[in-house]
């Protein structure tokens, strides 16, 4: 065994504990946890002596502004000055990855994502209630007056977990990693060959330029996963494929990875570093407090509920809104745990952007809902409300947008309701009057006959609407279909009538992919309807060119209302709130819990262990004469005095 190793085996045994929680295959005692180091090399603290204070070595600070950088302290943090370090915490996901890769084959899985974020650092981040840049890797950055240029400084303390330091080697051997096609995700060969090899300045400073003027230039490059050149410096993306199947690479991140801690097919476990570079910035207080981080593996969705009512698993969001009300019960005895509170359930609003959802119709010249009217038609059929009140238990709020929720909504938009005579008048406008003997509307022999795909389990949600369109005489066939069939048919054949489908909703928005014309027709893209409008191809084109966040804002909003007017979706509902889930009451957080626009996985950043109060917990599971304060379900930032 090396001395590393030994001393890693030692640092594991030496850890103090935290609760298992009880339940079968869960101990009642604590488990031994301590942060540990992976460090091999010894390197001085702070920037190499000699790098002058020009080319972004020591006293850089003290002649940035001058030079024209740029760099941002004003922005908000949400750690606790309450927060202690030690404990685990552990929670669910539904599949385990065929590789945990950051880049590259098989790396599209959510938690490599979460892994990564964990793992490794970007060179800059976004402030997410601002949308400008901050620190992270880099500590400023320039750019140039056509946009098309940038430069970026590393901060000379930033080391990577081995102790080797970071530098511009690192960003140049990364880059070259994401343009190799051999690495099989063509999404950051496209991503990232817009981009000129960067031009390295020194050992801090490098300088980037794109072939094209975007606002977002900066950002796709600097938001990347950094990967240390001493790992990747030889490698073609064939061999990095292999090397790095079933192993990560040292990051620069508050966590690790132990290939001891990965159970195939059951669990990974990440462990904290005890010399992350930046522990003691500012921006940081009060973060990542875990030791140990575990993902179980749980496909089923009752299994995964039954685990944590037993305590094997720390947090549970609650997807369904049934359990949510009825499950979920504090007033129920026969869910013990939550009834005594030692379980507790929240519900958190804040500021994470909504995605839009609905019924995406087949626009395209042809096709039978080419004609506004009977889209608008197929909306006012759709009683969205009996469903939110009947199925939903008021749980969702129906939308009116297609940017719903957040600053990019266009606010004139009226809620479409249900409105059966309105529907039949548009039917008749657009010559869909006369009957056959079936009771199905006619036009020049036609039925007036659509089909929609589904999976069985959303039968449920379609067939009153199915019953709907019956009664004013549209036929709607539910086929039942695999997830690779409706895939083939909406996203690359565009060969459907009508299609369910609900989208998340990036931090930055692309109207040129979902709703530009030259979108329309290209398989794979986001504008399935086949949606096409000159002044939204006009704004769509300049959005590029807006580096004002209030401009972007404005564009969207009045593609907004364009494409709002169009009803290419019959659009659906969405929560109105960012988490829902119960956790187990041991743990310390922020009055916010997840921040301004957070939603579950910053719990790992935010939350805290507390021993006391979990020994109280596991006390109370023997004692059910113990109860704890239920605590206020509803949490909302904007309500919070911040």
């Amino acid at each position: 065994m090396t001395t590393n190793l030994k001393k890693i085996f030692l640092l594991i045994s030496l850890s103090f504990l935290i609760n298992g929680c009880g339940g079968k295959g869960s101990s009642s005692s604590e488990i031994i946890t301590k942060p540990i180091s992976i460090k091999e090399f010894d390197t001085p603290p702070g920037a190499n002596p000699a790098v002058s204070a020009e080319m972004g070595g020591a006293g850089f600070e003290t002649i940035a502004k001058k030079q024209g950088w740029k760099t941002s302290e004003s922005f908000k943090t949400y750690g606790s000055l309450d927060a202690k370090k030690g404990g685990r915490f552990t929670m669910r996901f539904s599949e385990f990855p065929a590789s945990i890769r950051t880049y590259g084959k098989d790396s599209n899985y959510e938690i490599i994502s979460m892994m990564s974020s964990l793992v490794y650092e970007s060179l800059l981040n976004i402030d997410s209630e601002t949308l400008g840049l901050i620190p992270m890797l880099c500590t400023h950055w320039k750019i140039s007056d056509d946009f098309k240029t940038f430069q970026l400084r590393i901060d000379p303390h930033a080391r990577w977990a081995d102790g080797k330091p970071v530098t511009t080697a690192d960003i140049m051997a990364t880059y070259k990693l994401l343009i190799d096609e051999t690495i099989l995700q063509p999404y950051y060969n496209v991503v990232f060959s817009k981009y000129e090899e960067p031009k390295v300045i020194s050992e801090y400073i490098i300088e980037v330029t794109s072939s094209e003027v975007h606002f977002k230039n900066i950002i796709d490059f600097s938001v990347m996963s950094l990967l240390p050149a001493h790992h990747l410096d030889g490698l073609t993306g064939t061999e990095y494929l292999e090397k790095y199947h079933f192993d990560m690479m040292p990051g620069t991140g508050p966590y690790t990875l132990e290939k001891n801690k990965i159970k195939k097919g059951k669990s990974i476990t990440l462990t904290r570093r005890s010399d992350w570079w930046q522990s003691d910035y500012k921006r940081n207080t009060g973060e990542y407090n875990f030791d140990l981080l575990k993902f179980i593996i749980v496909q089923d969705e009752r299994l995964t509920l039954e685990k944590f009512k037993k305590g094997e698993i720390d947090i549970y969001t609650v997807g369904r809104a049934q359990w949510w009300v009825q499950e979920f019960d504090q007033s129920n005895p026969d869910f013990d745990y939550l009834h005594r509170g030692l379980i507790q359930k929240r519900k958190i609003f804040n500021n994470h952007l909504s995605g839009t959802s609905g019924l995406a119709m087949n626009i395209r010249e042809g096709r039978i809902f080419s004609d506004l009217r009977l889209r608008k038609a197929m909306a006012k059929l759709w009683n969205r409300q009996q469903l939110i009140e009947k199925l939903f238990f008021n749980e969702y709020v129906a939308i009116k947008s297609y940017f719903p929720g957040g600053q990019y909504e266009n606010k004139s938009n009226e809620l479409v309701g249900y409105d059966p005579e309105g529907a039949v008048k548009l039917l008749a406008s657009a010559g869909w009057v006369e009957r056959n003997s079936d009771g199905w509307l006619t036009k020049d022999g036609k039925l007036f006959e659509i089909d929609f795909g589904i999976d069985q389990s959303s039968e449920r949600i379609f067939t009153p609407y199915q019953e709907d369109l019956a009664k004013v005489g549209i036929k709607m066939n539910l086929r039942y279909i695999t997830g690779t069939t409706m895939f083939k048919n909406v996203m690359n054949e565009r060969d459907f009538d009508i299609h369910y489908q609900g989208w998340t909703m990036p931090t930055f928005p692309n109207p040129v992919t979902s709703y530009h014309s030259d979108s329309a027709n290209k398989p794979g893209t986001t504008n399935i309807c086949g949606f096409s409008n000159s002044r939204v191809d006009v704004i769509a084109t300049n959005y590029k060119n807006l580096f004002n966040p209030k401009d972007r804002i404005s564009a969207l909003q009045e593609i907004d209302k364009i494409v709002f007017d169009s009803h290419i979706y019959a659009l659906g509902w969405r929560a109105p709130y960012s988490w829902r889930f119960g956790y187990w009451n041991k743990f310390g957080m922020p009055d916010h819990y997840i921040g301004y626009s957070g939603n579950w996985k910053s719990s790992m950043a935010y939350w805290w262990y507390e021993p006391e109060l979990a020994q109280k917990v596991r006390e109370a599971k023997q004692d059910k004469t113990v109860s704890f304060p239920y605590g206020d379900i509803q949490i909302d930032y904007n309500q919070l005095s911040n």
